[in-house]
């Protein structure tokens, strides 16, 4: 969890409703009436009296004349302010930030500024120039900064490292005269990092608006202040990759669309949150993967140059539609769009392995780590990937960074878990994915695992998966149901007609269960089986001819 400090301000201080909450930190800065992101006109009008000069028809009509002048020059008025203040953009630059402490690493700070500048250039009327602007300048010579880049503001910043844990403050100044006007303290440790740009960009987002009442619709945004705090909080909670949090950020995406039904970032952020659920329930019968298209649709509707609705899209159109070549249209668009985004390339990637395409998938990850070095999802998807590819190493490097990132988030001990399973580790498999039962306070599947490493050390790997079929049949022990597909327990226990028949089952409903069977090694002993072959030609999904001669010996 994130811990956030007060925030402190030299000027004043002011609450803005939308981040009254106690969950969010206080913004202490009165709106500024000269800042530059609430340009203010005046409505006020002096007209000349005007006096009849004959008879009542004269005076009604002249009356009615200068009635009509004065709705058409107050009109004016107002439409010039308004346009003044719609056509307004705030530029604001993201300084280099600074790592002071023990032993600290000097690329947090660059990375941190990179995802900081990604996030920033999201807020409405926000514009950000490059980080690499900022290359070789002297951060404190602001008035010559704000020459050179025209900037209205400037956010410097600071981590220091302390042992495990960072506190990071970041000081919002005026560039014209360099006054400071606003300060964003927060502190955590090494795996909050991404949490904390999101946090940052929430804070900065309530104080700018905390002085304007008018936001511009663009990259799929809204005019709608609380609107947008429902979106942000939304993307808060979908960071934090659990179903909880997942069902969370969906009501606070709905709320924003209750809120503005034109909103198409909340469109696509439903659309997300709805893909990353389906990890956890991949049963098409829920319908998740089919709402995650809808709202993804919807998104690019309202605003077609939306990337992540387009990454959405892409990959409904291969989980779903089985139309690879499409999908990889649709996330390379949304790449395009807006290629600071690591999650689009994530999922590229999956879609690449699933092809065949080993090495375009793992270079597709590591663009994605040059991007987003500290985001843990991408680990996780390189852990999955490198496995399917055979890379052995890279896959338990990336899991292990991934737990380390979230060392208390049950997901990732799984991964870690399927990572060292799957590459004959299965002594290591056993003892995380009894860390996750831990953590997940599940007894049942403790004990399982206590008695699965027992099982493995007298009896040998085929009898642990015997155990595991055993608990399917009782149900004991599977909350966690994605580590319990019959599939993959039958094909562990050397059970191949019993293997196919379950996958089988899966093939009419397209569950997206079967779109990694061509490549998941625990199916490599039925690459030879005509049945195996033919089943997955009606799936759509096929081994690769990288991997057709190939085989792990998993389980053996």
């Amino acid at each position: 969890m994130v811990e956030t400090l007060a925030i402190r301000s030299s000027i004043g201080a002011a609450t803005d409703e939308a981040a009254s909450d106690a969950d969010q930190a206080t913004i202490a800065r009165a709106p500024d009436e000269s800042s530059p992101i609430a340009p203010h006109g005046t409505f006020g009008q002096h007209l000349e009296e005007i006096r009849p000069r004959s008879g009542f028809r004269q005076v009604w009509l002249i009356g009615f004349l200068a009635i009509g002048l004065l709705s058409i020059v107050a009109w004016g008025v107002y439409h010039r302010h308004q346009s003044r203040a719609a056509a307004y953009t705030l530029r604001l630059g993201i300084g280099p930030v600074r790592v002071l402490g023990d032993a600290a690493p000097g690329d947090i700070g660059d990375a941190f500024q990179l995802e900081l500048s990604d996030a920033i250039s999201k807020l409405p009327r926000v514009q950000v120039p490059a980080a690499k602007a900022f290359a070789n300048s002297n951060v404190l010579d602001i008035p010559r900064i704000s020459r050179e880049l025209n900037l209205d503001d400037l956010l410097l910043g600071t981590i220091v490292k302390q042992d495990d844990h960072f506190d990071l403050r970041f000081e919002l100044v005026r560039t014209a005269d360099a006054t400071h006007v606003a300060s964003f303290e927060y502190s955590g440790l090494k795996k909050d990092l991404p949490a904390i740009c999101n946090r940052l960009q929430q804070d900065v987002f309530h104080y700018l608006q905390s002085g304007t009442s008018v936001l511009q619709t663009i990259k799929g945004s809204t005019n709608d202040a609380q609107a947008y705090d429902l979106y942000l909080r939304g993307i808060y909670h979908r960071m934090e990759r659990d179903p909880d949090s997942l069902k969370q950020s969906l009501t606070e995406f709905h709320q924003a669309i209750d809120r503005d039904p034109n909103f198409a970032a909340a469109y696509a952020g439903m659309a997300t949150a709805y893909l990353e659920l389906s990890i956890f329930d991949s049963n098409p019968r829920d319908g998740l993967l089919n709402k995650s298209k809808s709202f993804a649709q919807q998104s690019v509707k309202l605003d077609p140059l939306l990337a992540e609705g387009h990454a959405v899209l892409g990959s409904m159109s291969y989980k779903l539609d089985r139309d690879f070549a499409s999908g990889e249209s649709e996330l390379r668009t949304a790449i395009r769009l807006d290629p600071t985004q690591a999650a689009y390339r994530d999922w590229l990637s999956v879609l690449l392995v699933e092809e065949g395409r080993f090495d375009e998938a793992l270079e597709q990850l590591n663009l994605a780590k040059t991007g987003a070095p500290f985001l843990p999802s991408v680990f996780a998807t390189e852990g999955l990937v490198a496995t399917y590819a055979r890379r052995d190493a890279t896959a338990i490097a990336a899991a292990r960074k991934y737990v380390s990132l979230l060392p208390d988030l049950p997901f990732a001990h799984n991964t870690l878990a399927w990572v060292y399973f799957e590459t004959l580790h299965y002594k290591e498999g056993i003892d995380e994915w009894r860390q996750m039962a831990m953590l997940q306070h599940d007894s049942a599947r403790v004990q399982l695992e206590n008695r699965g490493m027992d099982v493995l050390k007298t009896k040998g790997i085929r009898a642990y998966a015997r155990l595991r079929l055993d608990a399917i049949d009782k149900k004991q022990a599977t909350a966690q149901f994605n580590d319990f597909m019959p599939a993959e327990w039958y094909a562990c226990a050397g059970d191949r007609d019993r293997a196919i028949a379950e996958l089988e089952k899966l093939e009419p409903s397209q569950d997206s269960f079967m779109l990694h069977v061509g490549v998941d090694p625990l199916f490599d002993s039925l690459h030879g089986d005509a049945r195996f072959l033919s089943l997955l030609s009606r799936a759509r999904v096929m081994v690769p001819p990288a991997l057709q001669n190939v085989n792990s010996h998993l389980c053996e």
